[in-house]
């Protein structure tokens, strides 16, 4: 059955007995055994971006986008104010566009930890690579956009870059989005990255996509061609549940303002000025969870469960 048809069809949800999944998602490693943190930033550091994924919801094309200097003096002043050692992670967009990212990671990473979520094709990457300490990095998501790649025809220039981080010692994995509506030959791409050392993995897409909502729309024959478990997906029904946003985690916007996450628009302050954690969790208010920390930063959370436990 074709995928437009399949769109068409009563949407129903999928209930499959976990105990029989036997295929479980390939592991992200997310930061290594010795590295310790006890708060996070998610930085939304730009929208402007390089590409122009179809299912982005939080890039602006190059040329259209005025793109943020970050004032070092002041992000550091605030989190030494804090008094925490911070994982501050960079997204967008395109971090690797900020002019000064390097700077701003050599200069946080004398006492905190930075990770990325980079499409990795930019001449920038290579200067990161050489000035960084790999093991003040947690991670970087090297986010595979097979279509841009194509069209740009810039796939050597991600592989290139891909190997020299992780030559380096970067803890560095390959991921892409689960997009329904996928119209190029995946199983080509496995093959040429497999050449290459690279194994890729999938991410749920998060959004509405012909008035269904994924990720709860996947059937099950997606979820079997992207190995993606029924846990993955239950991940993002998170309302009423615990969480630790605004307590520990939190996200920041372009212009440095900060909040409990995506979802909640209770603003706690500035990077350059202060940030006002919680001295309580959260309970989640979000119907679809885009940010389900407890997942994707266990270790953050955990933290939260030894001590009120």
């Amino acid at each position: 059955m074709g995928r437009q048809s399949a769109f068409q069809e009563k949407n129903i949800r999928i209930i499959i007995d976990t105990k029989k999944t036997t295929t479980l998602p390939r592991q992200k490693l997310i930061r290594r055994e010795d590295q310790h943190y006890d708060a996070w930033l998610h930085w939304n550091v730009t929208s402007q971006c390089n590409f122009d994924c179809t299912y982005c919801f939080g890039k602006t094309p190059v040329l259209k986008a005025e793109t943020n200097i970050i004032d070092i003096a002041k992000l550091v002043k605030t989190l030494d104010n804090i008094g925490k050692v911070f994982r501050v992670s960079f997204t967008g967009g395109e971090p690797f566009l900020i002019p000064n990212i390097v700077e701003a990671c050599a200069e946080l990473t004398r006492k905190h930890y930075v990770s990325f979520n980079s499409n990795l094709v930019l001449p920038v990457v290579k200067e990161f690579a050489e000035v960084i300490k790999p093991g003040r990095v947690l991670n970087i998501h090297a986010s595979l956009h097979f279509e841009e790649l194509e069209k740009k025809r810039i796939i050597e220039t991600y592989v290139s870059n891909f190997k020299l981080l992780k030559g380096k010692g970067f803890n560095v994995y390959a991921e892409a989005v689960a997009w329904p509506e996928f119209d190029i030959k995946i199983e080509d791409y496995r093959k040429l990255l497999a050449g290459h050392g690279i194994e890729f993995g999938y991410a749920p897409y998060v959004g509405k996509l012909n008035n269904y909502d994924f990720p709860d729309s996947y059937k099950a024959e997606d979820l079997a061609n992207y190995n993606l478990s029924i846990e993955q997906i239950q991940w993002f029904r998170q309302k009423g549940e615990v969480c630790n946003a605004a307590y520990n985690a939190a996200v920041v916007f372009s212009n440095g303002d900060v909040y409990p996450c995506f979802q909640i628009k209770e603003k706690m302050g500035n990077v350059y000025e202060n940030i006002n954690f919680n001295t309580e969790l959260t309970i989640c208010p979000a119907k679809r969870c885009a940010c389900p920390l407890n997942k994707y930063d266990e270790y953050l959370f955990s933290k939260v469960c030894n001590k009120t436990e």
